[in-house]
């Protein structure tokens, strides 16, 4: 089956016209080095909602105030795993029944706090303490208030997640080692997290940059990360950049074409009649129109996922080291 996220809803969007229909991960990056706030949509999982994303090291009382008051308030930090190890941050809990499953680590005040450590102004400076390099263990109380997450040292190219991509789009920019995200909050039900349409239309209200998990992917692949690149394949007279690599109980297989993906990717989760009956096969039959069509117009992804029932054995080293020949 070929499925995509959420693009019959993005029509509004687009009708809309404005920055946030060409927005780019370069456009994020700049924003982030400058200090500000920009949009992430998680549109590779099964719950595709909006994070509000920004520099750890950058983090002001205003930030946070910003972010506490247009999110669910609880606030996390990204860190690659070796610095949450570094800060003594280890994870809360293993999910052992799933493989290469996110891990969140134990939350933390800075150590220096007068108060009880949930103001703006204490997690603002909590906060940039984590994403500065040079911070120390001894700098934080546990537990605290503000949460932080392990991630994958490769990046998306570890774990497609949107910690990853927060944490790879922080240091594309150089603005240190750690990314603060929240979840951002529906303005038309507070009782739900924004999803991609809603994100898009919100982060161009306010003036903010607006990417995708699967963009930040695309970019680390065809333009950041081409040593990783496995080998090219030629679709009606066009060079795919193709990867392959192993994310928890899948096997995912990544096509890429063109160095900026603004689009939601087309996800193609293989089925058995795709191995035993192609001709026969509807998905299969929709991925080939798929990939002629991206050929055709010159950019997009595709992410063609292989459930496999081995143990994920490799979890933890990088992408280059995992490459599937």
């Amino acid at each position: 089956m070929v499925v995509t996220a959420e693009t019959p809803q993005l029509d509004d969007v687009v009708a809309l016209g404005g920055p946030h229909q060409t927005d780019a991960v370069d456009d994020a990056i700049a924003a982030l080095r400058a200090g500000k706030p920009i949009v992430l949509v998680d549109d590779t999982g099964p719950h595709p909602c909006g994070e509000l994303v920004f520099a750890a090291s950058l983090a002001t009382t205003a930030l946070v105030s910003f972010a506490v008051r247009h999110t669910s308030g609880l606030l996390q930090v990204a860190l690659p795993r070796h610095d949450a190890d570094r800060l003594e941050l280890p994870p809360i809990s293993r999910d052992h029944s799933t493989p290469n499953a996110p891990e969140y680590g134990v939350a933390v005040d800075t150590a220096e706090s007068t108060g009880t450590g949930i103001s703006a102004t204490d997690r603002a400076r909590t906060i940039a303490l984590l994403g500065d390099p040079t911070t120390t263990a001894e700098a934080f109380a546990r537990p605290g208030h503000v949460l932080t997450y392990r991630a994958h040292d490769a990046g998306v190219l570890g774990r497609l997640d949107a910690g990853e991509a927060a944490l790879d789009l922080v240091r594309l920019a150089g603005a240190g080692t750690g990314a603060a995200r929240a979840c951002l909050v529906s303005d038309t039900d507070p009782t739900t997290i924004q999803r991609l349409p809603e994100a898009r239309v919100w982060a161009h209200r306010h003036g903010l940059p607006a990417v995708t998990t699967s963009a930040v992917l695309a970019h680390r692949l065809a333009r950041g990360d081409r040593r990783a690149s496995a080998f090219q394949l030629t679709i009606r007279g066009t060079a795919f950049d193709v990867v392959r690599w192993r994310d928890g109980s899948a096997e995912i297989t990544a096509l890429v074409l063109g160095g900026d993906v603004t689009e939601p990717p087309i996800i193609h989760d293989e089925c058995l009649r795709c191995l035993f009956d192609p001709d026969a096969c509807r998905c299969r039959a929709e991925l080939a129109e798929t990939l002629h069509s991206i050929a055709d117009r010159g950019h997009g992804l595709v992410l063609h996922r292989h459930r496999i029932a081995l143990p994920d054995t490799t979890t933890g080293s990088p992408l280059a080291e995992r490459l599937v020949p």
